[in-house]
């Protein structure tokens, strides 16, 4: 079953994908292609974020996991209408309100880009109003969330689910371990009517998907007279990873969730005419709710996985069973009739051998069965999609996008076999059946072009530009033993790598390189080529081409084989022996030195590895390599020989132990940026001094230099980031040796502004990534600044990056990295960082400085920020709540204070009734001590304190911990912890609060603001104001340079030119950034 968001922990291996597998290829008999066939590669824009109503089509992709490549951010109907999305994480992320139709379109999975995370959601969407999800195409995603739900089901704002075709949900982390994913999750969508899920087919296969419940229904229901529907639905495959594993808790459909209140449960939920699959553990379960009723549904599992081996996950095809023990008042009138059933589970008896049709003792309410005869088998699996393609034929249904040209159909690749070894199952495609491609998918398809080596088609690498690429399968159902990897191949020559692969067999990776082909890869000279010795011991065998290779570089491939190598005379494996210095300095460098020899043949290389990493190789005697650590720590090294025959030998490990280099004292204020104003050599430049640059794959190297034109802020230069063409370019110095503490970089810009992104940044520090945006117009030089840069890792990087359109430009000049004054508190100052949680400007699960740690079986998830239902100050708040029972606690620890008595406060809301409930403070040098939260009925924020916290040692620990069931919440805002003076506790807690609000306050007047704003705010002392207004995505859209005097002060801002909504108001000067919301009505 389904909780969402919750995942496995790492399984600490990468898993390996399979090769195509019969029940795909079935399917494609009959009639439903695997993907669309697309003749030419699809050319995507960056992501996009739609704030207006209206039809959209376009091609969109994304490759960072926390970026959707499409974000819906109005509560204007909006059609997606023929798109071509991809990403690593969610496509399309629509928010509270949304009116949402997605038809017509191709939305492919991409490798998560951060480890812990699986391949993002087709749709995620958040309490929409309206969803219509039909003729489209899925492909190696999470599936779709509905999360909640904010229409009426009046006037057609219901959901509706039908035509999609669904390839591998995958839940699968690139690290190990999983998230539990579903097709289809509907999570506290409740009392909805016209709820419509129909005419899906989703196909998973084994071993290259991980689906939980393919659909689950937690805490969600329809109306007594208008059930929420689930109906004439193809289902194949639910397994674990790998799927011979005995584990496996996910089914084909689950009603499901832990509510406490009928209103809440899941219920008035009709499930008929579908049909299920191969899904491991069960088929249909009944777990939670009322008036759930399943009929006429076929559930068939032959308890085999397509190459014969058997599944040992498999229990029982459907059950009704209160899973969560709810009262009988919110478990009751469920039923499973007139389904016909053929489920096999080794070694069970019901109703016949090797069989269990209906869960024993959990079935009292399942009658009119029709148990199917006797051997079930993977033929009568396949009869199913037989049926299936029969009803879709006479119901004139047609699956997927409507007018895609149909995938013509694929060889079937008998198990141990390469599939389609000749390229010529599809003609010339980016995508050839039974083929995988790794990072540049556009450097990697097959074509007819220079004519093939046998037939009409090969597989080709080529880009025009730099690339670099990995086509591959999985070759799987072998016999172990020792195997040959053979292919037809051509090769431009000059690459940094152009290799025949072969992997994940049960022995380190093989190789072959490519030589260069007289004449090129267009004259004749096909050549075979040959990785010979694979001694398979896991039953399969990764094969593939690999290459790194400049601009217009290319090989070409064709006529793969994959065959048992005859024996002969067993070959030695080399003997190496490694030896390096046991302990050194950060930053010096490390000779490692290898002694390797081979009794019967040669040895072809030593490869130095640090644990999984590869360091380096030497492929001639003396085999040694200069490493230099890049942090101090413990280091397990070791050295890897290969002969000529491909044995290979790992050398005992040679721990090696890293000091950390004493950092020279820095004083507060000093400049520790290397030629900050770009004025060493007195000469405009390509390459300043002290600054590095990196460019895009489609860049010149000149995108960045120094130049007086048209001015500098000070002295005679500049930097620039130019160019009349687009151009992405990074200019970054590393800054080394920093004792740990906070700096702050600030640097004077100029910009044209309109860059898709133009920032300057932070990074490498200890940290996340910080950045500011630098995309909007500057008619002057402008101080930008971000501050707190908490340095922990002995460095920081700093630079400026620009991804921008042809004549767009960015100056910058007198660049600053300084060390933050170590912060004495005086009375009432408040020594939190992010107190009101708005530095991060987003909705996020680890906002910055705060830590959260899950007890027990709860996720992180359980504790995030957010703007709903409005903050106390400014736009977010902190978060604990989740839909099933949690406990967590999120928390900083404050340090460098000095001793003294303290008080902790905070404006807190909460629904209350949890076990536990409190603000803490702890790690001072005292007990634990805490203030429970009040339950606040009314919806109103009130403050709660902790006085009397006599730190000792020099730190406090704060935070928030809820123990609590589902669908309870706690808020909290506006945390401060507080030096007292020496007068009585209370009395200063008091005037402290007071001062602490004078302090800070900040008010905008009008708010809702139509032509203007005033914004009223203290400081304590003079000093220079940026005012800057962002949207909800981040973008600034108006700034404003101000001179604020010590005491009270009024800035007026312009606001007739923005459009209406709602906006965040930075206020930047040297004390901490100040955020407001802000609103614009015209």
């Amino acid at each position: 079953m389904l909780k969402i968001d919750q995942s496995s922990g790492a399984a600490g291996h990468k898993p390996a994908f399979a090769a195509c597998t019969r029940a795909f290829l079935v399917l494609v008999a009959a009639g439903a292609p695997l993907v669309s066939a697309q003749a030419q590669a699809v050319s995507y824009s960056d992501p996009i974020v739609i704030t207006k109503g209206g039809t959209y089509t376009g091609n969109y992709r994304s490759t960072d996991s926390g970026q959707p490549a499409v974000l819906v951010n109005t509560n204007d109907p909006v059609v997606l209408d023929g798109c071509n999305l991809a990403g690593a994480g969610n496509l399309i992320q629509a928010g509270q309100g949304a009116d949402l139709t997605v038809r017509n379109c191709r939305g492919q999975g991409l490798a998560p880009s951060v480890d812990n995370q699986a391949p993002g959601r087709f749709l995620d969407s958040y309490r929409a109003q309206r969803l219509v999800v039909e003729h489209n195409e899925l492909v190696q995603t999470s599936g779709i969330v509905v999360n909640r739900w904010g229409g009426t089901g009046a006037s057609g704002q219901t959901l509706t689910v039908r035509y999609n075709r669904v390839r591998n949900i995958d839940g699968r982390w690139r690290n190990g371990g999983s998230t539990r994913s579903s097709f289809l999750i509907l999570n506290t969508v409740q009392r909805l009517a016209g709820v419509d899920v129909s005419y899906n087919e989703v196909v998973n296969a084994p071993n290259q998907s991980l689906v939980e419940d393919n659909i689950n229904l937690y805490n969600s229901s329809g109306t007594a007279s208008s059930p929420l529907r689930v109906h004439d639905n193809f289902v194949r495959g639910a397994y674990p990873f790998p799927a011979t594993d005995g584990q496996f808790t996910g089914t084909g459909l689950t009603t499901d969730g832990d509510a406490g209140a009928l209103d809440g449960a899941a219920g008035y939920i009709e499930a008929d005419h579908n049909q299920f699959v191969s899904t491991c553990n069960a088929a249909m379960n009944i777990a939670a709710g009322h008036d759930v009723y399943y009929h006429d549904n076929r559930l068939v599992n032959s308890g085999l996985l397509p190459d014969g081996s058997r599944l040992t996950a498999t229990y029982a095809a459907t059950a009704v069973f209160n899973y969560y023990q709810q009262l009988v008042s919110l478990f009751f009138n469920n039923r499973i009739q007139n389904n016909t059933i053929g489920f096999v589970r080794w070694g069970a008896n019901n109703p016949y051998p090797d069989r269990q049709d209906l869960s024993p003792g959990n079935c009292a309410t399942c009658t009119g069965t029709v148990h199917l005869p006797n051997p079930v088998t993977l033929a009568t699996e396949d009869n199913e999609a037989t049926l299936w393609a029969q009803k879709l034929q006479q119901a004139g249904v047609v699956l997927g996008p409507l007018g895609a040209t149909a995938a013509p159909t694929p060889p079937v690749a008998a198990t141990g076999q390469v599939a389609n070894p000749g390229f010529e199952a599809d003609g010339a495609t980016s995508t050839p059946t039974g083929w995988q491609t790794s990072s540049d998918a556009k450097a990697s398809y097959s074509e007819a072009y220079a004519g093939a080596h046998t037939g009409s088609y090969h597989g080709t690498h080529y880009r025009p530009s730099a690339y670099e690429v990995y086509t591959y399968q999985v070759v799987s159902g072998l016999a172990n033993g020792t195997y040959a990897f053979s292919a037809w191949v051509k090769s431009s020559g000059g690459q940094a790598a152009a290799q025949m692969r072969a992997s994940n067999y049960g022995g380190p990776m093989q190789t072959a390189d490519l030589a260069a082909t007289p004449g090129g890869v267009a004259a004749p000279g096909w050549v075979l080529l040959t990785v010979p010795n694979i001694a398979v011991t896991n039953g399969q065998c990764e094969i593939g081409f690999y290459s790194k290779a400049g601009g217009s570089q290319s090989i070409y491939f064709d006529d793969v084989t994959l065959a048992p190598q005859q024996a002969g005379a067993p070959n030695a494996a080399p003997t190496v022996a490694l030896s390096a210095a046991t302990s050194l300095t950060l930053g010096q460098a490390l000779a490692l030195s290898a002694t390797a020899t081979d009794a019967d043949g040669t040895v072809a290389k030593v490869e130095f590895f640090n644990g999984t990493a590869k360091l380096g190789e030497a492929t001639a005697a003396p085999y040694q390599l200069s490493w230099t650590p890049s942090a101090a720590g413990t280091y397990a090294l070791t050295a890897v020989a290969t002969d000529n025959a491909g044995a290979s030998t790992t050398s005992a490990a040679v721990a090696v132990a890293v000091a950390p280099a004493t950092p020279a004292p820095v004083g507060a204020g000093t400049n520790l940026v290397v030629n900050p104003g770009l004025e060493a050599g007195g000469l405009p430049v390509g390459a300043p001094a002290g600054w590095q640059t990196a460019t895009g794959a489609n860049t010149n190297d000149n995108a960045d230099y120094t130049e007086t034109y048209p001015g500098a802020h000070a002295g005679l230069y500049h930097g620039t980031q130019y160019r009349p063409d687009d151009y992405e370019v990074y200019t970054y110095q590393t800054i080394s040796n920093l004792p740990a503490g906070t700096y702050t970089l600030r640097a004077w810009v100029k910009s044209t502004g309109g860059q898709p992104r133009a920032e300057m940044r932070a990074s490498n520090y200890g940290g996340d990534m910080r950045t500011a945006n630098l995309s909007t117009s500057t008619s002057g030089w402008t101080l930008v600044q971000i501050s707190d840069i908490s340095v922990t890792s002995g460095r920081a990087e700093i630079g400026f990056y620009s991804k921008a359109n042809g004549g767009q430009w960015l100056y910058f000049d007198d660049v600053e990295f300084v060390l933050q004054p170590a912060a004495t508190p005086t009375t009432g100052a408040n020594t939190v960082l992010n107190p009101s949680f708005d530095n991060d400007l987003l909705p996020r699960w680890d906002p910055r400085y705060w830590t959260t740690r899950a007890i027990g079986n709860t996720r992180i998830y359980a504790s995030f920020i957010e703007a709903y239902p409005g903050a106390h100050t400014g736009l977010y708040h902190g978060t604990q709540y989740r839909p099933e029972a949690f406990e967590v606690y999120t928390y900083q620890t404050v340090r460098n204070l000095p001793a003294g008595s303290y008080t902790l406060r905070a404006w807190v809301k909460n629904t209350g009734g949890q076990a536990i409930a409190e603000m803490r403070a702890s790690n001072y040098g005292g007990s634990l001590v805490s203030t429970a939260a009040p339950t606040t009925a009314d919806g109103q924020w009130v403050q709660i304190s902790v006085p009397n916290i006599a730190v000792s040692n020099g730190q406090c620990e704060i935070g928030f911990y809820s123990k609590a069931s589902g669908g309870q919440s706690l808020y909290y805002d506006d945390v401060e912890l507080v030096l007292q003076s020496a007068a009585s506790s209370a009395a200063t807690s008091a005037a402290a609060a007071v001062t602490s609000a004078l302090a800070a306050s900040s008010t905008l007047f009008p708010n809702p603001a139509d032509g203007q704003v005033t914004v009223s705010t203290n400081f304590e002392q003079a000093t220079a104001v940026t005012l800057v207004v962002t949207d909800m995505q981040g973008t600034p859209m108006l700034r404003s340079q101000q001179q604020a005097a010590a005491g009270d002060n009024q800035f007026v801002l312009d606001t007739s030119r923005l459009p209406s909504g709602i906006y965040a108001l930075q206020i930047q000067s040297s004390q901490p950034t100040r955020v407001e919301r802000l609103e614009v009505r015209h």
